[in-house]
C-alpha cells in the first residue's frame, strides 16, 4: 500500500490489538493478518476523507456545477456556490451527489444526466427545481430508457431508476430542506431544540430525513449525505455514532469482528454502542470506523480497494 497515511498502517495494527485485549479476544480479529487488513481498510477510509480536505483549500472553476460541462464535478460545485453566498444549491447538489453516487466506472454520469436534463435541456438547481417540479418530473419520464440504463454507485445500487421513485426522492427531500425556509433556517431550528453540539445536530438532522424517500426508511443514504455536509464544511455536524440500525455493510463487519459471523443474530442497535466504543482506542471517527468495517468485512484477509 502506498500514498497518504500508509505510515500510520503500525499504528493502526497496534491499535487493533489493544482493542483485542480490551474487548476480546475477538474472533474476527485473531490472526495478525486479519488485523493487518483492517488497519489498510482504516487507512483507505482516512484517505477518502483526506480527498476532500484537499479540496477545501483549492480554487473552484464554475464549470464544476455545470453538468453540461465536460468537467462537471458535483463535490467540487457544491463547493463553488457555498464560497458564492449559495448555500441552498451547495447542500441541494449534495443531495444530487449523494443520491446518485459515483459510479466505479461511469463516475458522476447519473448525477449529471438527471441534474442537467440528459444534456438537453435546463439545469435542475434548487432554483429551478422549486419553481417547476412538474417539469422536472416530466423531464425524468421522457427520458425513462436513458435514466433506466445509468448506473448508481455501489452505496445506492438498490434504488429504483424508475422515473416516480427518482421524482418521490426529490420531491420529498425538496420537501425537508425547504420545511422552515431554507437549510440555514433548519440548521437554526436544529441549533435552537438540541443545541450546537455536533453530534447532537447530527442525530437530529438524521432523525429529520425520516419521511424522505429512499434516504429516511434506511440509513446508509442519510448518513452518507449528512457526513457530506460535515466534510465540505456545509454544516458545522459530525457522526457521534456508526448508527448501526438498519445497516447492511457496516452491521455485517461489527458482527464479524465481535462474534466472527456476518449473519449473527444480534441487531445493530444492541451492537451499536461497542462499535462506537472502539473510537476511543483508535480515534478516527465514526465514519472512518462504519466505512472501514464494511469494506473490510467484504475480504477480511487479503485487502481489497473498494469505492463506494
Amino acid at each position: 500500500m502506498s500514498g497518504i497515511h500508509k505510515d500510520r498502517i503500525c499504528e493502526f495494527v497496534d491499535k487493533i490489538g489493544q482493542i483485542d485485549e480490551q474487548f476480546g479476544p475477538l474472533p474476527g480479529i485473531v490472526t495478525a493478518q486479519r488485523r493487518l487488513c483492517w488497519a489498510q481498510q482504516i487507512v483507505s477510509s482516512l484517505r477518502r476523507i483526506s480527498y476532500t480536505d484537499t479540496l477545501l483549500m483549492r480554487d473552484v472553476s464554475p464549470a464544476r456545477c455545470d453538468p453540461h460541462s465536460g468537467i462537471f464535478d458535483p463535490v467540487r460545485g457544491a463547493l463553488h456556490f457555498q464560497r458564492h453566498g449559495q448555500l441552498d444549491e451547495a447542500i441541494w447538489l449534495t443531495f444530487i451527489l449523494t443520491h446518485f453516487g459515483k459510479h466505479a466506472v461511469d463516475e458522476w454520469r447519473f448525477a449529471q444526466n438527471v441534474y442537467g436534463s440528459f444534456q438537453a435541456g435546463p439545469v435542475w438547481t434548487f432554483a429551478n427545481y422549486g419553481a417547476n417540479p412538474v417539469a422536472f418530473e416530466n423531464m425524468l419520464l421522457e427520458n425513462a430508457a436513458t435514466l433506466a440504463s445509468c448506473k448508481f454507485s455501489n452505496h445506492r445500487k438498490f434504488q429504483s431508476k424508475k422515473p416516480e421513485a427518482v421524482a418521490r426522492t426529490f420531491r420529498t427531500y425538496y420537501q425537508w430542506q425547504t420545511e422552515f425556509g431554507g437549510f440555514r433556517d433548519r440548521l437554526v431550528a436544529t441549533h435552537a431544540s438540541v443545541g450546537q453540539e455536533p453530534h447532537a445536530a447530527f442525530d437530529a438532522l438524521y432523525k429529520s430525513m425520516k419521511d424522505v424517500f429512499g434516504f429516511g426508511g434506511g440509513r446508509l443514504g442519510r448518513f452518507d449525505f449528512l457526513t457530506m455536509l460535515g466534510k465540505l464544511q456545509l454544516a458545522p455536524i459530525a457522526p457521534g455514532s456508526v448508527y448501526l440500525d438498519k445497516a447492511t455493510g457496516p452491521l455485517a463487519g461489527a458482527r464479524f469482528l465481535f462474534f466472527g459471523d456476518r449473519e449473527h443474530a444480534i441487531t445493530g442497535k444492541a451492537l451499536e454502542p461497542r462499535v462506537d466504543a472502539l473510537d476511543q482506542l483508535l480515534e478516527v471517527g465514526k465514519q472512518v470506523i462504519e466505512d472501514s468495517l464494511c469494506n473490510w468485512q467484504k475480504s477480511p484477509d487479503i485487502y481489497e480497494y473498494f469505492r463506494g
